[in-house]
C-alpha cells in the first residue's frame, strides 16, 4: 500500500483545484494533472468534470474520495493495533507563501527519514501576521522573513540571509526611468520582498497596480504581458527553471532579506521547538550560528 499515493489523491479529490494542490505539494500542475488522467484510467469513469469555472468532483469521484479516506482510517487502525504509530508531538508552524513553497515538502521529508516525532501543521500568512500570532500565543512557531515589528517576548533566531528578484520577461524589459505605469506581481501583499519592491516604485515615482497571485507557475506565464514585473524569492526563480527571464538590477534596492525562525521567549525549554528548528537549519544552505 503506498499510503503517500493515496494522501496526494485525497488532496486532489477534496481541494478540486490542480494550482492550489501544486502549491502545497513538491508536484507541478502538469504532474498533477497527470495523475488524475491516470486515477481516472484506474476507475474507468471520470473524477471531475471540467467547466469554464475549474473542477468539479463528480458523484463518481465522491464516493472514490470516501473509499480512499476509508483505506486512510483503517491504515492507521491497523497501525494502532500493532504499535507502530508512534506518539508525536504536534507543532503548528507558520510560513510564508515562499517559505513553504521552497522548505515544506523538505521539512516533512527530514522528520519522517530521521523518524522524528513531530506533527507539523502549516499555517500560510504574511511575517507580520505570523508574528503577531507568536506574540499572542496563538502559534508555536514561525519561519519566515525577518519583521519590522520585534515584541520584547518573542525570540528572533536568525538562521539564513536569503535574496529576492525583480524579474520580467526578456522579451518586455522594462526602463523604468521613463515612469511608466507597470503591474507588480506578488505570491503575497504582506511579504517583505513586495514591501521592498513596493517602496522602490514609490520612491522612484513608478506608478504600479500589485496583483496578488499564489502561483509561481502562474505569475511566470503573466510576465508575458507587456509592463509585467514579478518579484520572487531567487531560490524560488531557480526551482521552476525558467529561462525567459530578464533580472533587474535596481539602484539602491537592497535585495537581502533576512529569514528567521521565531517563538515565544516562554517556550524557550521545549525541546521539540529546538528539535524542529535544528531540523529547518540543516536545510538551509548558510545557516548563521547563534551567539
Amino acid at each position: 500500500m503506498n499510503i503517500e499515493e493515496i494522501a496526494l489523491k485525497i488532496e486532489i479529490l477534496e481541494r478540486q483545484n490542480l494550482s492550489k494542490s501544486a502549491e502545497i505539494t513538491k508536484y507541478t500542475q502538469s504532474a498533477l494533472t497527470s495523475k488524475v488522467k491516470k486515477m481516472e484510467a484506474e476507475i474507468g469513469q471520470e473524477v471531475f468534470n471540467r467547466t469554464p469555472q475549474g473542477l468539479k468532483i463528480t458523484n463518481v469521484g465522491t464516493q472514490y474520495l470516501k473509499f480512499l479516506k476509508l483505506m486512510t482510517q483503517e491504515y492507521d487502525d491497523f497501525l494502532q493495533v500493532i504499535g507502530s504509530a508512534q506518539t508525536k508531538t504536534k507543532i503548528s508552524l507558520g510560513t510564508s507563501h515562499t517559505t513553504i513553497k521552497i522548505y515544506g515538502a523538505s521539512i516533512m521529508n527530514a522528520l519522517q527519514t530521521n523518524n522524528i516525532s513531530l506533527d507539523i501543521d502549516f499555517t500560510v500568512e504574511s511575517s507580520t501576521s505570523l508574528n503577531e500570532k507568536i506574540h499572542h500565543a496563538e502559534m508555536d512557531c514561525a519561519l519566515t522573513s525577518n519583521p519590522i515589528k520585534h515584541y520584547s517576548d518573542v525570540n528572533y533566531d536568525m538562521i539564513a540571509t536569503e535574496t529576492f528578484e525583480v524579474i520580467s520577461n526578456d522579451s518586455h524589459i522594462i526602463d523604468f526611468e521613463k515612469r511608466s505605469s507597470v503591474t507588480l506581481l506578488v505570491l503575497s501583499r504582506g511579504c517583505m520582498y513586495t514591501r521592498a519592491m513596493a517602496q522602490w516604485l514609490k520612491k522612484n515615482q513608478v506608478p504600479f497596480t500589485m496583483k496578488e497571485i499564489k502561483s509561481v507557475s502562474s505569475i511566470l506565464d503573466f510576465l508575458q504581458i507587456d509592463n509585467t514585473i514579478a518579484v520572487l524569492n531567487t531560490k524560488l526563480i531557480d526551482l521552476y527553471n525558467y529561462s525567459n527571464i530578464h533580472y533587474y538590477d535596481l539602484p539602491k534596492l537592497n535585495k537581502v532579506i533576512e529569514t528567521v525562525f521565531i517563538y515565544k521567549k516562554s517556550e524557550s525549554q521545549q525541546s521539540c521547538i529546538f528539535q524542529l528548528k535544528h531540523v529547518i537549519e540543516s536545510l538551509l544552505e548558510d545557516p548563521i550560528e547563534q551567539s
